[in-house]
């Protein structure tokens, strides 16, 4: 008889570690407070031993939620689902699995999803998600049982199997939100511990959670991001669920952590009317056609200086859900045309304030949670679109030159004409008044010269 192989969690997740959320992918999101200190935490639970039959009963019914819009899809490879089963008939017990009571009655899985999914698909003949026929393979104990499927087995194995008595513990419905997200933490401490998106997925099953699955696949948003892992943990929902909270409760409503307002406003909406539905759609689709217009794939991401030069660059990589944030929002408040008449001054007054503004970069890199940080970075963009947006009324001499004139002056010679250095990226040139504006220099290229946005910003403070 060979060694026997005992099944591990680390097994089951193995294949999904490619999609964790790095800290190096995200930022502008130090939610470390993660629970309001208003919320009552109650914990209600219940210890139970249900046999796979009975389970099995349940799934039939539509009583068990294996695989609904929140939880992972089924990635445990089929020679562990094997060994799975294979332990089951060698009379291993099996770990614990946690459910949370859903208010008709019905059980959603919370930890254990990859097992018991696993254990139905053997019964029924074929993996659910994929109707693949689940033959067992790579058995190191039971090796005559390689090949054969549920059909296959004697009456006595098959009973075996479904007599099988699964540990289990049910956070009853009586519980409270706030204490459920951290028993879900808790019980996701392993390589591929659960993200709060995934969590909120777990308890705020409803027509809102359906429609943020829906706009996770906007093509536009998708660009924009362009992280496939952050789709794959639910990132992407997690964030158009911030956009839909601070557009229904504005900024000046926040209040820490972000984790529980995003919480309170998915609990108050969870199950909206199909009119609020499309509401949110057409708005959501209209804001990310702004975005990605103005600022393409650029958008959400930091302009930061480069080490040892003058020049800056984008933040390629990670994502800054604080930029993120205002972006959306503050877009949702004009039209895409009056928008794009002034693309060009609204690129270039967020440029500055990521390289200029040192308020500005604290509310977007540092304790950007807290109510202050919050509040600033909301305010602060708000009235520079809002000074833009007064151009509206005809202006003989804006103050922004044109993206016509920079692309000219860049393609004829890209050198700063303050420190004689050559530029090397396109967005971190500057346009500069030669007669400043505030002395009546006009915005017209002959009175234009190209310089580094470091250059020009230590010109102007010297000129103070």
């Amino acid at each position: 008889m060979k060694e026997e192989k005992v099944l591990t969690k680390e097994e089951i997740v193995e294949d999904f570690k490619e999609n964790l959320v790095s800290n190096d992918e995200i930022e502008g999101n130090d939610d470390y407070s993660s629970y309001s200190e208003e919320s009552t935490r109650i914990l209600v639970t219940d210890k139970q031993d249900p046999t796979v039959s009975s389970l099995l009963q349940k799934y039939t019914r539509q009583k068990l939620i294996l695989q609904p819009n929140y939880q992972r899809k089924f990635v445990m490879k089929q020679a562990v689902a094997s060994r799975l089963i294979e332990s089951m008939l060698l009379g291993i017990p099996l770990p614990v699995v946690y459910f949370a009571e859903e208010d008709d009655g019905s059980l959603s899985v919370i930890d254990g999803q990859q097992r018991l999914t696993a254990i139905i698909s053997f019964i029924k003949g074929k993996f659910l998600y994929n109707d693949k026929i689940f033959k067992l393979s790579s058995l190191n104990v039971l090796s005559d049982l390689n090949k054969k499927s549920w059909n296959d087995l004697s009456d006595s194995q098959r009973e075996k199997i479904l007599d099988t008595p699964i540990r289990a513990i049910v956070i009853k419905k009586e519980s409270s939100d706030d204490i459920k997200f951290e028993i879900f933490e808790r019980l996701n401490t392993g390589s591929t511990p659960l993200n709060e998106d995934e969590i909120r997925n777990t308890i705020y099953r409803g027509s809102y959670m359906s429609l943020l699955k829906e706009l996770e696949e906007n093509e536009k948003f998708d660009k924009m991001i362009n992280k496939p892992n952050f789709k794959n943990r639910m990132v992407y929902r997690g964030m158009i669920l911030r956009f839909f909270a601070f557009k229904e409760k504005t900024y000046l409503n926040y209040k820490p952590s972000m984790k529980t307002f995003c919480n309170k406003h998915i609990k108050e909406f969870r199950n909206m009317e199909s009119e609020k539905v499309e509401e949110y759609r057409e708005l959501f689709k209209e804001t990310v056609d702004k975005v990605y217009t103005i600022f393409g794939e650029n958008a959400f991401r930091r302009l930061t200086k480069v080490e040892g030069k003058n020049d800056y660059d984008w933040s390629k990589t990670r994502i800054n859900l604080a930029l993120y944030d205002i972006q959306m929002f503050e877009f949702t408040r004009y039209k895409k045309e009056a928008l794009i008449r002034h693309q060009d001054e609204i690129r270039d007054r967020m440029f500055d304030l990521m390289v200029n503004d040192l308020d500005f970069i604290s509310s977007i890199e540092k304790e950007t949670s807290n109510t202050t940080a919050v509040n600033y970075r909301f305010n602060k963009w708000s009235s520079v679109l809002a000074d833009i947006m007064k151009q509206e009324i005809d202006n003989p001499n804006p103050r922004c030159f044109p993206d016509s004139i920079k692309t000219k002056l860049f393609k004829e010679d890209p050198t700063c004409k303050l420190c004689g250095q050559r530029i090397l990226n396109y967005d971190d040139a500057h346009v500069d008044h030669i007669k400043p504006y505030a002395n009546g220099g006009l915005t017209i290229k002959e009175n234009a010269q190209l310089a580094h946005r470091y250059c020009n910003q230590h010109k102007n403070k010297k000129e103070e």
